[in-house]
């Protein structure tokens, strides 16, 4: 599909991918598994998980997505980020921090 490509990021499962949307200059990124536990990953980018098959490159492609979404500002989505699951990151310490965006229900 036009502004649709799935971008390789291994580490977490075999083949695991993001998926990059552009549209009308915006960007979303939808991650996947890229992080489980974003209260200790956004923190520490290195800290991995029993289920990453390959916990070197699983840090690797963590921290690269990171950094390139707090440099860049596009909008994030990742399951395991608390709802409502989109954001934004930005550079906090050494780590980072999720900025979601606001929810004002449906009306």
């Amino acid at each position: 599909m036009p502004g649709i490509k799935a971008v390789a990021a291994p580490g977490h499962t075999p083949g695991h991918s993001l998926y990059v949307v552009e549209s009308q200059g915006k960007k979303l990124v939808l991650w996947g598994d890229l992080m489980h536990v974003a209260a200790v990953q956004f923190g520490d980018s290195s800290v991995t998980i029993q289920f990453d098959t390959d916990s070197k490159n699983a840090a690797i492609q963590r921290k690269l997505a990171y950094a390139e979404a707090a440099k860049q500002g596009y909008l994030v989505g990742s399951a395991p980020v608390s709802f409502p699951g989109l954001g934004h990151l930005r550079a906090e310490g050494k780590g980072y921090a999720g900025a979601p965006l606001n929810y004002s229900g449906l009306k």
